[in-house]
């Protein structure tokens, strides 16, 4: 543990860090540094000091399974055990009525991710594809069936980025799809936990570091080395690298 707490000292000097102690089960970072922690049915909002903003909470829902912060004034929060999302707005205050995923797909949603182009897309094993909703509540398009490129795996996170849709296979790889759900590509990255995006540069997260596959060039940087990452969370946001352990969430800038 000592030995551990040392290298994140050499890494990371006590005047570039922010902490923020607060028990949580995961975090999100919007595009403005604003910090989401998500602790049971409870959302916390901090800004990039570390100070508390607001907070949001719904029991009537359950625990919150997801959330996406793209959109820093309509965050949308899933409930996986009710199969219903909410948008939220910069203050946490809720925008409109919760929405019924059933009226989609007559099978449980297990994926859901807002589109910058407006609406969501919803994702479940069922049906194999990506369904594209508008915010009018009306089906926009049908991804391709999913499992002609990876049969019987089953993606764990849905992403849009610049009118193209990524799901991400844990053991295989990241599959690219356009804005209509059409193939386009394969990432081929094994292992990855998780990943994001920003400013066309794909940030993922396997065992042994954080790497930047700079413009999906073939080349890849790495950006933060441990010698295990397979606990906690590792975001990237404005040349900030955001690192969660459930208890805490600290805040390092880096030079990229």
């Amino acid at each position: 543990m000592l030995q551990f707490l040392l290298w994140l000292f050499l890494l990371f000097p006590p005047q570039n860090i922010v902490q923020i102690n607060q028990i949580h089960d995961f975090i999100s970072i919007d595009n403005l540094g604003n910090i989401f922690v998500v602790n049971n049915s409870e959302l916390i909002k901090f800004n990039s000091q570390g100070e508390k903003l607001t907070v949001f909470s719904n029991s009537m829902l359950g625990t919150i399974s997801y959330i996406d912060v793209t959109n820093p004034l309509q965050v949308l929060v899933f409930y996986n055990d009710f199969n219903q999302i909410l948008f939220l707005d910069r203050n946490l205050a809720e925008i409109g009525n919760e929405i019924d995923l059933y009226e989609f797909s007559d099978n449980e949603t297990e994926l859901v991710c807002v589109s910058p182009n407006g609406g969501f897309w919803i994702y479940n094993r069922n049906s194999n594809q990506a369904i594209h909703i508008s915010e009018y509540g009306k089906k926009i398009n049908e991804s391709i069936l999913l499992n002609s490129f990876y049969e019987d795996r089953i993606p764990s996170k849905i992403l849009e980025y610049n009118n193209n849709l990524y799901l991400l296979y844990p053991d295989l790889g990241i599959l690219n799809l356009d804005r209509n759900g059409q193939f386009k590509k394969k990432t081929t990255v094994t292992g990855i936990k998780d990943f994001q995006i920003s400013k066309n540069n794909l940030y993922y997260t396997i065992d042994t570091g954080v790497f930047l596959l700079q413009s999906f060039e073939q080349e890849d940087k790495l950006i933060y080395k441990s010698k295990n990452l397979l606990e906690g969370e590792y975001i990237i946001q404005n040349n900030n690298l955001y690192i969660s352990n459930k208890k805490s969430i600290s805040i390092k800038t880096l030079t990229l």
